[in-house]
């Protein structure tokens, strides 16, 4: 454990290499640059990196026996991080629109078919080493993978949704080219529009759109185009009380993201399967996660309007975010506990700071590789087209007059912001800072509560809240009357080809290694199968399978004699079991 604090000291330290901070009255003029938000988005892919670290060693759903402390920060850090890079992947198509003459000429062998052959690259990849590392599958399930429908990689989600974004960035720019607005207005229709499908679908192990990490970050996608359009005057607008908005927008991360943390694991929530509301709740614990996302990607812009970045080995991770994005998972699970819960790792090494050593070499050199064969491979199918010079010259002619039109124009956009401008920085940050303060006044009044589909779940007395996400829940035992073990809530259960269950006659058909399984109703009427599971954690675990609203969730507690009192264990699961109501 002590290992792990040198490593958060040495993280601090490589982001602080070659930083230089403008002095008073001075402005880092190239915050949005491509050398600055390369280094950004290094820095994010450092920060995605260590999130999937952190999923395999701490997170609270893995089993007991596998949990190592130490990485618990960045657990949940995933979807702001990933909304920075939709926000640079927005900003800079339309910096690239406006200083590339016919940008969207050939757009899409430029900018999607490379990232379209990298993740095809590295599911062919994924799936040989799943092969490689014992994984029984059969030719139908291989050509499912070799497809890319079902994903070999779990890590590659991002790489397969933004080629949709750019295709509809392409399109929208493509028709209404000579209306910016309008433009940009269709492409947050469409983020909307797959947002509100992704929220239609519930958590699957096989197709895409596999749960809420999908949409819960896509928003800055277009808000990134939105930034662009209107730089100058938005730049401008925050140079004036700089500090006080840095401070703000600090707090508004904090502040949001517990607000947030909140709402989604204890009003709405995205794990509501077979529940009449699932859809709407979805939608609104989507919109409480883009509120931090805007909060975490304006702190960054903001720091960066006074920190000027100069570190090359972050430039050059952001250089190959998509190469590591896709080969960092691969070991990963390599020297996890397990090959992505499908077959024994290669070498589990347990030690977190040696873990994430052994990820970080093997994880370089691959990269290096995999953007060899992507280029090789993007050569056969992209042979670079000989200019035509006629149409060359046709285009030098009227260039200069495009040019003014173009800067005409922008000047026009920037002189109609800026009452709006005027307007917003009066009354936006007090106006959302007393609302976000109502909010939480009167939604976290009662935390140790859990409501699950429609049921309400209460821990007994002197249990607090230890862990909670928008699947688990874990409570633990800080009294002195007793010895129970930790309370567990999980709200999604899977049977054992990943079947959902929908009521308890399926947990008691399915669930073989159950012992002494049986049927309880409570005083409540809420209908559950209880028993014991001896196979999971080599300890006797108390099972609680509650119906709730055409699915099924579990509380149990693993009644280990060598440190809690099983008589107590017995007492409290009862005791919880009897008290969910509707």
């Amino acid at each position: 454990m002590n290992g792990i604090y040198l490593v958060y000291f040495l993280l601090g330290i490589l982001l602080c290499f070659g930083a230089k901070l403008c002095p008073r009255g001075e402005w880092n003029e190239e915050y949005t640059s491509r050398d600055q938000t390369k280094i950004l988005t290094g820095i994010m892919t450092m920060a995605v990196a260590l999130h999937h670290l952190a999923q395999k060693t701490c997170a609270p759903w893995l089993p007991g026996r596998n949990q190592v402390h130490g990485l618990d920060f960045f657990i949940n850090i995933g979807f702001p991080v990933v909304a920075v890079f939709l926000f640079c992947s927005g900003l800079g198509l339309y910096r690239s629109l406006h200083s590339k003459p016919d940008y969207l000429k050939g757009f899409f062998r430029k900018r999607v078919l490379r990232i379209v052959i990298a993740f095809y690259l590295s599911e062919w990849i994924y799936t040989a080493v799943r092969l490689l590392m014992g994984e029984k599958m059969n030719w139908v399930r291989i050509l499912w993978y070799l497809s890319g429908l079902h994903m070999a990689n779990t890590y590659s989600w991002y790489v397969i949704v933004i080629p949709f974004f750019y295709l509809a960035f392409w399109a929208a720019f493509r028709i209404c080219r000579k209306h910016e607005g309008l433009a940009i207005f269709w492409v947050f229709v469409f983020t909307l529009a797959y947002t509100v499908l992704g929220a239609f679908i519930d958590h699957q192990n096989d197709w895409w759109m596999r749960g809420e990490w999908w949409y819960n970050s896509i928003i800055l996608f277009p808000l990134g185009l939105l930034f662009g359009r209107f730089e100058k005057p938005v730049t401008r607008f925050f140079r004036k009380g700089y500090w006080i908005w840095l401070l703000l927008a600090a707090a508004a991360v904090v502040l949001l993201y517990l607000q947030s943390d909140f709402l989604v694991n204890r009003r709405w929530g995205y794990y509501r399967e077979g529940m009449r509301m699932k859809v709407p709740f979805r939608l609104y614990s989507a919109g409480s996660q883009w509120l931090v996302c805007i909060a975490f990607t304006a702190f960054c812009f903001l720091l960066m309007m006074k920190v000027r970045f100069g570190n090359r080995a972050l430039a050059w991770l952001g250089a190959m975010s998509l190469e590591v994005y896709l080969m960092h998972g691969l070991f990963v699970e390599l020297f996890g506990f397990s090959f992505l819960d499908v077959a024994k790792s290669l070498a589990y090494i347990k030690n977190v700071p040696l873990y994430m050593l052994a990820v970080l070499a093997c994880t370089v050199p691959a990269a290096l590789g995999f953007r060899w064969l992507c280029r090789k491979v993007y050569s056969l199918f992209a042979r670079p087209r000989k200019p035509d010079r006629t149409q060359s010259a046709r285009e030098g002619e009227g260039r200069v007059p495009e040019k003014v039109r173009r800067l005409q124009a922008k000047y026009q956009a920037e002189a109609s912001a800026s009452k709006a401008v005027k307007i917003i920085r009066i009354c936006l940050f007090p106006v959302l800072f007393l609302a976000l303060g109502a909010v939480m006044f009167f939604t976290m009044k009662n935390d140790s509560m859990r409501t699950v589909n429609g049921l309400k779940i209460t821990p007994p007395e002197g249990y607090t809240q230890r862990f909670s996400d928008s699947r688990y829940e874990a409570w633990e035992y800080s009294g002195d009357k007793m010895k129970p073990g930790r309370l567990v809530l999980d709200t999604e259960i899977k049977g054992s080809y990943a079947q959902s269950f929908s009521a308890a006659e399926d947990v008691l058909a399915d669930c073989t290694w159950l012992r002494e399984a049986e049927v309880y109703t409570n005083p409540q009427g809420i209908r559950m199968v209880r028993g014991f599971d001896t196979d999971k954690s080599g300890c006797p675990e108390r099972r609680y399978y509650v119906e709730s609203g055409g699915s099924m969730f579990l509380l149990s507690m693993i009644e280990d004699s060598r440190y809690y009192s099983v008589d107590d264990c017995e007492k409290v699961m009862k005791q919880t079991a009897d008290s969910i109501r509707r």
